[in-house]
């Protein structure tokens, strides 16, 4: 049967006019069972926990077992929450950036540093009352970033005590710091032009001491824009490149970076999915995923708001970046806070021609029939609509509709007969489905032979 080529993941270039291949709120996953290997499964929506934290909307969570008995931490509109319960103002318009022992949490926003011991919020002190950047905690110490500058503090072991003496300034290039992460046994200090990593030494006046040899030239484009993924991190180039681990291991296309340059917010996290690790790329207008596992991307929204809800993550509890609500995956496909809320599965396939024409007898999908879990009502017979573009995804037809079946209808064939010709620059197809059911995707095809006129 002749197949098409679909989108596995999102890809959209503003120059050239490149017909874009959006993947909205479907991710890639291994199908051995599809003759493909490979299909876009749908993204389960998003419930409300029923803990709000404010108005919102939601700028930070943390959630660690081994910290404060494993509480759920968050900031919501200026404001420092443990347990859906306000503990009083954070300053500072930054990311959050976070830390813990086991008695403690440690927190700035960009101004100053805060430590909270479960009863009260404080500052920390600070050598000249100075602003923090960001902060983490490892190798028993609290570790914290001076604002403008390219130094960074640490306290006494096990203490959130900051002396005056207890620093080191980055010395590969003269960047200021703007991020860091504490990995395996490392701080790794993100600058604007470069990456530095300072091992533990285990030595007690200087615990931390630059690994020779090892800096990366590309710095972090702002506070927020890196994140651990699987043992390692990611973060947003000074350039506008995604990476993973060093600088060649670019994951972001052209297309993408060109819309990350163009963006005044940029601010990755890392949530997981049915045990398989995303990485989020926020944005002003658009959150990117990236899943670790495929390599791919696609992108997730929120049905009647210029982004996807979702904000931040921490231990399987998202942040509301509209309200101060906390939210979770649910078990069907609505969202949570959506006009509707519709959840709204879209994606397209197509492919170019050159010379002469095809006659589109049939145009089919290979999905998942029969699956409604509604015996009566309007999704008791849920649809997906086709659309057609026969220049390139400049102009569309009216969207057509087809039936996904109703409940045990698993043979139900979809498929859109008669729809006419198409001729150079080619064939472009989009498919969209609202209907709140499970809707997979393992192969399109054209003009199959049981089907037709």
């Amino acid at each position: 049967m002749p197949r098409v080529q679909f989108g596995l993941s999102s890809y959209e270039r503003g120059r050239g006019g490149l017909p874009a291949l959006p993947v909205i709120n479907m991710f890639a996953d291994e199908a051995p069972t599809e003759e493909l290997g490979i299909c876009l499964q749908s993204r389960p929506g998003l419930d409300n926990r029923g803990a709000t934290l404010g108005s919102g909307p939601v700028q930070g969570l943390f959630r660690h077992d081994g910290v404060l008995d494993g509480q759920l931490f968050g900031v919501s509109d200026g404001a420092f929450y443990s347990a859906g319960v306000s503990f009083g103002a954070l300053p500072g318009d930054g990311p959050v950036s976070w830390g813990g022992f086991s008695d403690k949490l440690f927190l700035t926003a960009g101004d100053r540093l805060y430590q909270f011991n479960g009863t009260l919020l404080w500052k920390v002190p600070f050598p000249d009352n100075a602003n923090t950047t960001a902060v983490v905690t490892g190798a028993s110490r609290v570790i914290a970033i001076r604002e403008d500058t390219q130094t960074f503090y640490w306290s006494n072991s096990l203490t959130s005590d900051i002396g005056g003496l207890n620093f080191a300034t980055a010395e590969s290039s003269p960047d200021k710091l703007r991020d860091l992460l504490f990995i395996d046994d490392t701080v790794i200090l993100f600058g604007a032009r470069t990456i530095e990593f300072w091992p533990n030494t285990g030595d007690n006046d200087l615990p931390f001491q630059p690994l020779e040899g090892r800096v990366i030239e590309r710095g972090v484009r702002n506070t927020g824009a890196c994140c651990h993924i699987g043992g390692s991190f990611a973060w947003v180039t000074h350039e506008n490149q995604v990476c993973v681990s060093s600088e060649d291991n670019v994951i972001s296309n052209t297309g993408l970076q060109a819309r990350i340059e163009a963006s005044t917010e940029c601010r990755l996290f890392r949530f997981v999915l049915e045990g398989n690790e995303f990485l989020a790329l926020r944005l002003d207008s658009e959150t990117q995923i990236y899943s670790r596992r495929s390599g791919l991307w696609s992108e997730f929204q929120t049905y009647g708001q210029d982004n996807w809800i979702a904000r931040c993550w921490a231990d399987g509890v998202f942040g509301s970046a509209i309200d101060g609500k906390t939210l979770e995956w649910g078990t069907d496909f609505t969202d949570e806070g959506a006009t509707g809320g519709q959840l709204e599965r879209r994606f397209r396939a197509g492919f170019p021609i050159n010379t002469g024409g095809v006659v589109l007898g049939n145009v089919g999908i290979r999905t998942s029939p029969g699956q409604t879990p509604y015996l009566t009502g309007a999704y008791a017979d849920p649809q997906v609509e086709m659309r057609l573009s026969r220049d390139g995804a400049v102009t569309w037809g009216t969207p057509k509709m087809r039936d996904l079946g109703e409940q045990g209808k698993y043979r139900e064939n979809v498929q859109w007969r008669s729809c006419g010709m198409a001729s150079r620059p080619g064939f472009i197809a989009e498919y969209r489905c609202t209907d709140p059911v499970d809707f997979r995707i393992s192969d399109v095809y054209v003009n199959e032979g049981y089907g037709g006129r």
